[in-house]
């Protein structure tokens, strides 16, 4: 049962996010502000999981032939590492913004420079490559595959959210910033 509390924590869910407190800090409760987030409800990681395990599913029963056993290790290495990479350097970046990096939390910053200077959601373009890196991995086809409904999940249940959200709260310079960087790449 602990373990399960903390992968729910590890996806970013806790008493906050239900009772609607921004932080709970030494047992004391600190009522959140009216700035609520753009209210996505799915942590965008588990999109993406769920996909996954959906795809490792239809492998089993029905598998999809895969041909590229030498180059399946190369490719998986070289996707992930390039996902992790653009991962590693959106968190910094949401780190030293001091700004939330949960999709349904409320953002105190638009980060309009490095990683965020191509792509508006390189978080979210991570995630995507190391699905695919995982699916080259595990020579999974259906993995590579699940990338597309995946991604539309992410486009309609989070994106337009968060983009509506920042360009509510950030306004011309969101505006500016949107018509200059790509949402992907």
């Amino acid at each position: 049962m602990l373990s399960w509390f903390f992968v729910w924590r590890l996806c970013g869910f806790g008493l906050e996010y239900f009772i609607g407190f921004s932080k709970l800090k030494y047992g004391k409760v600190i009522v959140a502000s009216k700035d609520r987030g753009p209210g996505v409800k799915i942590p965008p990681p588990l999109i993406f999981l769920f996909f996954i395990g959906v795809a490792y599913g239809l492998d089993l029963f029905w598998p999809l032939v895969s041909v590229w056993p030498w180059f399946s290790l190369l490719a998986c290495m070289g996707f992930i590492a390039l996902g992790g990479g653009v991962a590693m350097l959106s968190v910094y970046q949401f780190w030293r913004a001091k700004t939330h990096i949960e999709p349904w939390r409320p953002a105190s910053f638009l980060i309009t420079t490095g990683i965020f200077a191509y792509s508006r959601n390189p978080i979210y373009l991570a995630f995507v490559l190391i699905t695919v890196g995982l699916g080259f991995g595990l020579e999974n086809l259906w993995i590579i595959l699940c990338v597309i409904p995946a991604s539309l999940v992410m486009y309609f249940g989070v994106v337009i959210k968060e983009e509506r959200y920042l360009q509510e709260k950030f306004g011309d310079p969101y505006v500016a910033y949107k018509q200059k960087v790509r949402r992907w790449l």
